[in-house]
C-alpha cells in the first residue's frame, strides 16, 4: 500500500469518529476523505483570525482550540472553547466575508480542512453528499446560534 493509500484510509478512520460524519454511508466518506487534507498544527497556532479571508472549514480530531472575538474596545474576549468532534469556520465555506473570530490551539491539534473549491467539488460531483454535508453545516451553526442567544438573553436580565 502506497503512502497515499495509507493516509486516506487513516483519514477515513479518523472521520468515523466525527459526528458531523454520522450519517454518510462509506461510499460518500470515501468520496468526501479525498477532498479534505489532514494536519497537525502546534499549541499556540493561530488556525484563524479575525478580519482574514476565510475559505475554510476545519474539523477538529484531536486537541482544543478557543475561540475569541475582538470587543469594540480592542480586548480580546474568549468566547468558547471546541475539541475532538467539533468544526470550526463553517461560514467561510458559505460566505466570502471575512473570518468572525481569531482561534487558536490550546493544544497540539490534528485537524481535517476542507477548502471551498472542495466543497463546491463535491456539490457539483455529488451533489446528495454535498447536501448532507450542507445540512451538517446548518445543524452546527443552529446549534451555536442558540447558544448564544440564550446567553445574550441572560446578559439583558
Amino acid at each position: 500500500m502506497s503512502f497515499e493509500e495509507e493516509e486516506l484510509e487513516r483519514i477515513k478512520t479518523m472521520m468515523c469518529e466525527i459526528p458531523q460524519f454520522d450519517n454518510l454511508a462509506p461510499a460518500e466518506i470515501d468520496i468526501l476523505s479525498r477532498l479534505v487534507i489532514r494536519r497537525k498544527i502546534n499549541k499556540g497556532s493561530v488556525l484563524t483570525k479575525e478580519g482574514s479571508a476565510g475559505d475554510t472549514l476545519f474539523y477538529i480530531l484531536d486537541g482544543m482550540i478557543e475561540v475569541e472575538k475582538e470587543s469594540l474596545d480592542g480586548k480580546h474576549k474568549a468566547l468558547a472553547q471546541f475539541g475532538k468532534g467539533a468544526t470550526l469556520g463553517e461560514m467561510g465555506l458559505i460566505d466570502n466575508a471575512p473570518r468572525s473570530a481569531t482561534s487558536t490551539a490550546i493544544s497540539d491539534l490534528e485537524i481535517l480542512s476542507l477548502s471551498r473549491d472542495n466543497f463546491e467539488k463535491l456539490v457539483t460531483d455529488h451533489p446528495r453528499t454535498g447536501v448532507k454535508i450542507l445540512k451538517n453545516i446548518a445543524r452546527s451553526l443552529a446549534v451555536r446560534l442558540r447558544f448564544t442567544s440564550g446567553r445574550f438573553a441572560d446578559v439583558f436580565r
